[in-house]
């Protein structure tokens, strides 16, 4: 028969919950820059060699191996953090997804946009500019969406 434990076994129990809890919070803080930081000069260099490398096949293979990087960072992002930092919800949060989603669509829309106008500008060129933006505005979005999550760390 299962014993209960004693308030001071609850509240070493809470304790530990607490202690992992900011561990997991500072550990995604201080990978989340890196990440960023990775992301942005990897876009960058995408656009950036649109501009430089000529021929329509080392184009697409430079882009394909950036993008590769890409995928390779975030997959070794989700694997390196096993333990989500969000707090679950109390139930489902209609209003706080549509916000969420309206953000991430305006921000996409809005950097298709800047691209598609950058690319029909008279400027020598416009995907390295492009890249600039994009390698601005990306991390920017990111950090935008996710200050709209509760974080567990935080709100709880």
């Amino acid at each position: 028969m299962p014993t209960r434990p004693t308030p001071e076994d609850a509240a070493a129990n809470v304790a530990e919950v607490d202690a992992a809890r900011r561990a997991v919070d500072t550990a995604h803080r201080r990978n989340v820059p890196i990440m960023l930081a990775a992301t942005s000069v990897l876009t960058f260099l995408d656009f950036a060699a649109k501009d430089e490398i000529t021929g329509p096949r080392r184009r697409m293979v430079a882009s394909a191996v950036i993008q590769a990087a890409l995928l390779g960072l975030s997959l070794l992002d989700v694997r390196g953090s096993q333990v989500v930092p969000y707090a679950p919800g109390d139930g489902p949060q209609p209003a706080l997804a549509g916000k969420i989603a309206g953000v991430g669509l305006g921000w996409y829309a809005a950097e298709r946009v800047a691209v598609h106008l950058i690319r029909r500008s008279r400027l020598t060129r416009p995907n390295t500019v492009a890249g600039l933006v994009l390698a601005v505005s990306r991390p920017a979005g990111y950090l935008a969406v996710t200050r709209m999550l509760p974080r567990a760390g935080r709100d709880a």
